[in-house]
């Protein structure tokens, strides 16, 4: 790739800055070795804002983690490892990185998990009054509002609570 960047001219790209990581060969038997290494690679995940280094404060982080780890320890059927899990379904991370991104600590002053689990437990509620309304009902899918209803937890319905 570098060789293709620099017969083409590209500018605004200096290719004796360029970063690079090489992986030795463990053996001359191990032939799938730089295809392990891609596949490792290909599979990570992006890292998320509230666990980037110096964007969160650790007192945040503690209040968002924990009220998130307490509300996934009452419904653990309805959080999904899949960042791109389906509707109602949530995902740890993406809940967590939501709701830092929401600023929700700063907007309700939630300085603590159990603050914050209790004020996640409110939307919750008030999501599912707001869903028992036919109006409301109507704009989900009835299999997504079905589960939802069945395991009594609505923050997957939508992300509108978050600016509650």
């Amino acid at each position: 790739m570098l060789n293709i960047l620099s017969t083409k001219g590209v500018e605004g790209i200096d290719l004796d800055q360029v970063l690079v990581e090489v992986y030795a060969q463990k053996s001359e038997h191990d032939k799938n070795h730089a295809q392990d290494i891609f596949e490792e690679i290909n599979k990570a995940q992006p890292v998320k804002l509230v666990d980037m280094p110096g964007v969160a404060t650790k007192k945040d982080k503690k209040s968002i983690n924990g009220g998130v780890e307490r509300l996934q320890e009452r419904f653990p059927k309805m959080f999904s490892s899949s960042q791109n899990c389906r509707t109602p379904n949530v995902n740890i991370d993406n809940l967590r990185d939501s709701i830092f991104a929401a600023d929700v600590i700063k907007t309700h002053g939630l300085n603590s998990p159990k603050a914050m689990e209790e004020w996640l437990l409110q939307q919750n509620d008030l999501l599912a009054e707001k869903y028992q309304n036919e109006k409301w009902a109507k704009t989900v899918k009835p299999s997504a509002l079905s589960k939802a209803t069945k395991f009594k937890f609505f923050l997957g319905l939508e992300s509108q609570w978050l600016k509650n």
